[in-house]
């Protein structure tokens, strides 16, 4: 019954991404996710701040490049796409080490890596393609935690919610991968259908969420997690919990349960913060959860603390069919409490339904959806918390995951 309820969401959820494209693979019917693209110009590589890498639904991969001195947000001038054979589209990319780029094909049963160079362009790592022997990825648009890296970006993990197994990969200072001999790991014991995955701040734990057709939380796994890879299981919380963020102390777990009207049943307007025990196990910080003015369809932890522990809310409307402002929250480090950030929400210029931080945790690039000819921008995040966004953004030939670096 599961596998026939992701079917049907999954044709919905490409029925509605092909409505909000329209017949001219812009958004044209009814309305417009961002007004400020504009045709992607070029970025210098030696003066770049930070680099985007968009993987489509049709294996190109494209590269951007921010340069803030410079207030310049385009393509990588010197950039030419890795060949990748043909395929439907990848199932994740994350980067590694900030200097390892990896992209998993789950139709082509491979994972591509390479080497990013100070000037952002990308060189194929030795042994890559990898085989790799993965089946039953939730793949739908929505989900954007099936393959994650460990903060020191020295482990890489990918779910499988048919087979109810993780894989795990060691990552070498090279960039290699080889596979841990837990992998792949069993989540049968659990009974749990693995989707979206997240770690502590401290890369000590691993969180799992059970699959969902609907896009909602039902419950989560915890895992301790050894240097080598290998897994132990802590306990089954029975938090419903769709996605996942570690704060960088490692203290704790903020998420959402993914519940929204359009998709699912009704809106859970609630930011959920779960403080981590010694041995790893969840507990609700006092007054969770915190409400929110919008519905989280997403959420974007920066990745440092240096001006203390932000997190945002990204999301759609009850419709579906525009994206809603972005809600900023602080997160009190010594008690899990959350309080709105100055100015929240913020209205910027590119609709924004899913944020990915550069590692410096100064820039948040955004877009509204994996679907094709939409706008990627780059918020500035201010000491405060507060977000800005400065520059036009660029339009994406094609849509899909992507991932963010600093300049190695």
């Amino acid at each position: 019954m599961a596998m026939k309820i992701r079917v049907l969401f999954g044709s919905v959820v490409v029925l509605t991404m092909m409505w909000l494209v329209g017949c001219s693979g812009h958004y044209t019917c009814g309305i417009t996710f961002g007004s400020s693209t504009c045709t992607p110009g070029t970025t210098t590589p030696s003066t770049a701040t930070a680099f985007a890498y968009v993987v489509d639904q049709g294996g190109t991969i494209d590269g951007y490049a921010l340069n803030a001195n410079a207030k310049t947000f385009g393509t990588v001038s010197t950039f030419t796409p890795p060949a990748i054979k043909p395929n439907t589209g990848g199932v994740g990319v994350v980067v590694a080490q900030g200097k390892f780029l990896y992209a998993v094909f789950e139709d082509l049963q491979l994972i591509y890596g390479w080497s990013i160079d100070t000037s952002g362009n990308l060189k194929a790592l030795s042994g890559f393609p990898l085989s790799v022997p993965i089946s039953g990825i939730a793949s739908s648009t929505y989900n954007q935690q099936v393959v994650i890296t460990n903060p020191a970006g020295t482990l890489l993990f990918i779910s499988e919610f048919s087979s109810e197994q993780i894989l795990i990969y060691q990552i070498s200072s090279t960039g290699a991968l080889t596979a841990a001999a837990a992998s792949p790991f069993s989540t049968l014991p659990a009974t749990l259908e693995p989707q979206n995955m997240a770690m502590d701040g401290q890369g000590r734990f691993l969180y799992v969420s059970e699959d969902s057709g609907t896009h909602s939380g039902s419950f989560v796994v915890g895992y301790s997690v050894s240097s080598t890879g290998a897994l132990t299981e802590i306990a089954s919380f029975n938090i419903p919990i769709w996605e996942m963020q570690g704060d960088p102390s490692g203290k704790y777990m903020v998420g959402i349960s993914g519940k929204v009207q359009y998709l699912c049943c009704s809106d859970d307007k609630n930011l959920y913060v779960y403080s981590i025990g010694a041995t790893g196990a969840l507990s609700a910080v006092t007054g969770s959860p915190f409400a929110t003015v919008y519905t989280p369809f997403n959420i974007a932890m920066q990745p440092n603390s240096t001006n203390g522990e932000f997190v945002y809310s990204l999301g759609y409307d009850d419709a579906g069919t525009a994206t809603n402002p972005i809600e900023g929250y602080k997160l009190d480090p010594t008690t899990g409490q959350l309080t709105v950030i100055a100015g929240s929400p913020f209205t910027v210029s590119t609709s924004a339904a899913f944020g990915q931080f550069d590692q410096s945790g100064s820039y948040m690039f955004v877009y509204p959806s994996p679907a094709s000819s939409v706008p990627l921008g780059v918020i500035n995040v201010a000491s405060s918390g507060a977000l800005t966004e400065t520059l036009p953004s660029v339009t994406l030939p094609t849509g899909g995951y992507f991932a963010v670096s600093d300049v190695p």
